[in-house]
Protein backbone atom coordinates (compact mmCIF):
# COMPACT_ATOMS: atom_id res chain seq x y z
CA UNK A 1 0.00 0.00 0.00
CA UNK A 2 2.84 2.59 1.12
CA UNK A 3 4.64 2.17 -2.28
CA UNK A 4 0.93 2.67 -4.26
CA UNK A 5 0.47 5.51 -2.03
CA UNK A 6 3.90 7.21 -2.71
CA UNK A 7 3.00 6.73 -6.67
CA UNK A 8 -0.03 8.32 -6.61
CA UNK A 9 1.32 11.43 -4.66
CA UNK A 10 3.93 11.40 -6.61
CA UNK A 11 1.81 11.42 -9.87
CA UNK A 12 -0.59 13.96 -8.30
CA UNK A 13 2.42 16.37 -7.96
CA UNK A 14 3.22 16.05 -11.01
CA UNK A 15 0.21 16.08 -12.48
CA UNK A 16 -0.56 19.66 -10.33
CA UNK A 17 2.86 21.31 -11.64
CA UNK A 18 2.91 20.60 -14.85
CA UNK A 19 -0.80 21.24 -16.11
CA UNK A 20 -0.16 25.02 -14.00
CA UNK A 21 3.16 25.23 -16.13
CA UNK A 22 1.24 24.67 -19.74
CA UNK A 23 -1.13 26.77 -18.62
CA UNK A 24 1.28 29.85 -17.53
CA UNK A 25 3.45 29.14 -20.96
CA UNK A 26 0.36 29.33 -22.92
CA UNK A 27 -0.79 32.55 -21.96
CA UNK A 28 2.45 34.16 -21.02
CA UNK A 29 5.47 31.76 -22.82
CA UNK A 30 8.23 34.30 -21.88
CA UNK A 31 7.65 34.56 -18.16
CA UNK A 32 9.18 32.47 -15.50
CA UNK A 33 6.53 29.76 -13.68
CA UNK A 34 7.93 30.15 -9.68
CA UNK A 35 5.38 27.28 -8.10
CA UNK A 36 4.03 27.51 -5.14
CA UNK A 37 5.79 29.35 -2.97
CA UNK A 38 6.58 25.84 -0.36
CA UNK A 39 6.09 26.42 3.33
CA UNK A 40 5.94 22.97 4.73
CA UNK A 41 7.29 20.27 2.47
CA UNK A 42 6.87 17.05 0.93
CA UNK A 43 9.95 16.09 -0.87
CA UNK A 44 8.01 14.60 -3.77
CA UNK A 45 5.91 17.42 -4.31
CA UNK A 46 9.42 19.10 -4.47
CA UNK A 47 10.76 16.75 -6.45
CA UNK A 48 7.84 17.36 -9.42
CA UNK A 49 8.49 20.96 -8.51
CA UNK A 50 11.73 20.74 -9.59
CA UNK A 51 10.69 19.08 -13.08
CA UNK A 52 8.37 21.74 -14.37
CA UNK A 53 8.88 25.21 -12.71
CA UNK A 54 11.41 27.62 -13.76
CA UNK A 55 12.41 28.46 -10.46
CA UNK A 56 11.13 26.59 -7.05
CA UNK A 57 10.01 29.26 -4.67
CA UNK A 58 9.71 28.95 -0.63
CA UNK A 59 8.33 30.75 2.48
CA UNK A 60 11.87 29.83 4.42
CA UNK A 61 10.62 31.67 7.87
CA UNK A 62 13.98 30.57 9.73
CA UNK A 63 17.28 32.77 11.05
CA UNK A 64 19.48 31.45 7.99
CA UNK A 65 19.06 29.61 4.71
CA UNK A 66 22.83 29.52 4.12
CA UNK A 67 23.00 26.06 4.38
CA UNK A 68 19.28 25.28 3.08
CA UNK A 69 19.21 22.39 0.81
CA UNK A 70 16.41 21.24 -1.70
CA UNK A 71 14.60 18.36 -0.80
CA UNK A 72 14.40 17.21 -4.20
CA UNK A 73 18.22 17.38 -4.31
CA UNK A 74 18.11 19.15 -7.88
CA UNK A 75 20.18 21.68 -9.18
CA UNK A 76 17.36 24.29 -9.82
CA UNK A 77 16.84 27.85 -9.31
CA UNK A 78 15.56 29.04 -5.65
CA UNK A 79 13.78 32.12 -4.20
CA UNK A 80 12.18 33.11 -0.88
CA UNK A 81 8.88 34.24 -1.88
CA UNK A 82 8.70 35.78 2.05
CA UNK A 83 10.83 35.94 4.98
CA UNK A 84 10.48 38.30 7.99
CA UNK A 85 12.01 39.15 11.49
CA UNK A 86 10.64 41.26 14.43
CA UNK A 87 11.81 42.71 17.66
CA UNK A 88 9.91 43.77 20.81
CA UNK A 89 11.82 46.86 21.87
CA UNK A 90 10.08 49.18 19.20
CA UNK A 91 6.73 48.98 17.69
CA UNK A 92 4.53 46.16 17.77
CA UNK A 93 3.29 43.98 20.37
CA UNK A 94 4.15 40.68 18.41
CA UNK A 95 7.58 39.98 16.50
CA UNK A 96 6.01 37.70 13.85
CA UNK A 97 7.26 34.35 12.97
CA UNK A 98 10.97 34.95 13.69
CA UNK A 99 11.69 36.71 16.99
CA UNK A 100 14.95 38.85 17.37
CA UNK A 101 16.31 40.63 20.98
CA UNK A 102 16.17 44.10 19.32
CA UNK A 103 15.94 45.83 16.54
CA UNK A 104 19.81 46.13 15.80
CA UNK A 105 19.59 41.80 16.26
CA UNK A 106 17.23 42.18 13.61
CA UNK A 107 19.36 44.19 11.19
CA UNK A 108 21.60 41.76 11.88
CA UNK A 109 19.86 39.08 11.29
CA UNK A 110 18.45 40.30 8.06
CA UNK A 111 22.00 41.00 6.80
CA UNK A 112 22.94 37.33 7.47
CA UNK A 113 19.97 36.35 6.17
CA UNK A 114 20.48 37.40 2.88
CA UNK A 115 24.08 36.98 2.43
CA UNK A 116 23.32 33.67 3.06
CA UNK A 117 21.35 33.16 0.14
CA UNK A 118 24.23 35.46 -1.77
CA UNK A 119 26.68 32.59 -0.74
CA UNK A 120 24.20 29.54 -1.90
CA UNK A 121 24.55 28.56 -5.46
CA UNK A 122 20.80 28.28 -6.00
CA UNK A 123 18.89 30.69 -4.38
CA UNK A 124 17.95 33.94 -7.28
CA UNK A 125 16.29 36.43 -4.65
CA UNK A 126 14.57 36.53 -1.75
CA UNK A 127 11.54 39.07 -0.52
CA UNK A 128 11.06 40.98 2.54
CA UNK A 129 7.71 40.77 3.66
CA UNK A 130 6.26 43.16 3.98
CA UNK A 131 6.81 46.91 3.59
CA UNK A 132 4.94 48.17 6.98
CA UNK A 133 4.31 47.09 9.97
CA UNK A 134 0.55 45.05 10.14
CA UNK A 135 -2.23 47.20 12.29
CA UNK A 136 -2.07 47.35 16.04
CA UNK A 137 -5.69 45.58 15.86
CA UNK A 138 -4.07 42.90 13.44
CA UNK A 139 -5.71 42.04 9.64
CA UNK A 140 -9.37 42.27 9.41
CA UNK A 141 -8.75 37.91 8.30
CA UNK A 142 -6.60 36.66 10.63
CA UNK A 143 -6.22 39.18 13.25
CA UNK A 144 -2.14 38.80 12.43
CA UNK A 145 -0.38 42.09 14.08
CA UNK A 146 3.36 41.65 13.40
CA UNK A 147 6.44 44.26 13.49
CA UNK A 148 7.45 43.04 10.87
CA UNK A 149 7.70 45.95 8.46
CA UNK A 150 10.71 47.61 7.16
CA UNK A 151 8.47 51.26 8.18
CA UNK A 152 6.29 51.13 11.66
CA UNK A 153 2.42 52.21 11.28
CA UNK A 154 3.70 55.98 11.05
CA UNK A 155 5.76 55.34 7.74
CA UNK A 156 8.73 55.84 10.56
CA UNK A 157 11.74 53.59 9.53
CA UNK A 158 13.77 51.02 11.53
CA UNK A 159 16.75 52.43 10.52
CA UNK A 160 18.96 49.55 11.63
CA UNK A 161 17.27 47.45 9.24
CA UNK A 162 17.18 50.20 6.55
CA UNK A 163 20.67 50.55 7.05
CA UNK A 164 21.10 46.64 6.62
CA UNK A 165 18.77 46.58 3.53
CA UNK A 166 21.35 48.88 1.56
CA UNK A 167 24.49 47.90 3.19
CA UNK A 168 23.61 44.38 1.78
CA UNK A 169 21.82 45.84 -1.56
CA UNK A 170 24.79 47.63 -2.68
CA UNK A 171 27.32 45.08 -2.40
CA UNK A 172 25.30 42.16 -3.13
CA UNK A 173 26.76 40.79 -6.76
CA UNK A 174 30.12 41.76 -5.08
CA UNK A 175 29.12 39.56 -2.59
CA UNK A 176 27.67 36.84 -4.81
CA UNK A 177 30.86 36.74 -7.03
CA UNK A 178 33.09 36.52 -3.58
CA UNK A 179 34.78 39.29 -4.12
CA UNK A 180 33.57 40.66 -0.43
Amino acid sequence: MKDDLRAFYTKTAEEYFRVIRDAVKEIAPKQLYLGCRFAWVNPRAVEAAAKFCDVVSYNLYQRSIASFRCPAKADVPLIVGEFHFGALDRGMFHTGLVATKSQDERAKTYKDYVQGALRHPQFVGTHWFQYRDESTTGRPYDEENYQIGLVDNADTPYVETIAAVREVGYGMYEYRLGKK
